[in-house]
């Protein structure tokens, strides 16, 4: 069993939840943290108490930058096995990882996800398309 956890600064992380589940529906292992705001003005406390209660789960833990506090907060639980900690997640990443079959590896689900999440990013001025008047 997986526990998910969308932690960001700000109100980041309720906003992804808001159209992860307008696009996936309800996503009833998914607890999100809106760090450094009036509800949650330090995410370790929460953090520790979601792995805490969830003792049986492997806990994907996904945080918006890289080294920022709310990640180093994250990343400071690695030492327990079960925790999982994805930096710099965006929508993609978050609805790949989250729609991922329970059966698989959860290590290669993360980077199935971030890899296809990159592929995603694009620039698209530079993008050399073709388009039919039927395509608008």
């Amino acid at each position: 069993m997986r526990k998910y956890v969308l932690a960001t600064h700000g109100k980041m992380a309720e906003g992804m939840l808001t159209t992860i589940e307008m696009l996936a529906g309800t996503q009833e292992n998914l607890t999100c943290i809106n760090a450094y705001t009036d509800e949650c003005p330090d995410p370790l406390p929460e953090l520790k108490r979601i792995v805490e209660a969830n003792s049986e789960a492997e806990i994907v833990i996904m945080t918006d930058l890289l080294g920022g506090s709310v990640n180093n907060n994250a990343s400071a639980l690695l030492s327990d096995p079960r925790i999982h900690v994805v930096a710099g997640v965006n929508l993609a990443a978050v609805i790949g990882i989250l729609l991922s079959a329970e059966d698989q590896d959860t290590a290669s689900v993360i980077e199935s996800a971030v890899a296809e999440a990159k592929d995603m990013m694009v620039y698209c001025n530079t993008v050399n398309a073709t388009y039919d008047d039927e395509d608008f």
